[in-house]
């Protein structure tokens, strides 16, 4: 009779760390406003600090062989990001 060896990765394995439980926090819409809060199991509004805006693009750049025009022979992008700083 054979024997499977057990996988390698079980004698890597741990116990799972200690966890806690968080507070429920759930999203709304402030009917006055419009606007998403967030509220904690008690239905006081909770503030998570501001956010900022961002924009990201993609340009593409192309190659093409030294004086002759055509395709392109390569072609890859480069992206951009712009990050605002918030307020806070």
């Amino acid at each position: 009779m054979t024997r499977t060896p057990a996988p390698w990765g079980i004698s890597r394995m741990g116990p799972y760390a200690a966890t806690t439980t968080l507070p429920a926090f759930t999203p709304v819409i402030d009917p006055e406003t419009q606007i998403a809060v967030i509220v904690d199991e008690n239905g006081r509004t909770v503030e998570l600090g501001s956010h900022g805006t961002s924009t990201s693009g993609v340009t593409p750049t192309q190659t093409g062989p030294d004086g002759q025009p055509g395709a392109p022979t390569d072609a890859d992008s480069y992206e951009s990001y712009d990050q605002d700083q918030s307020s806070g």
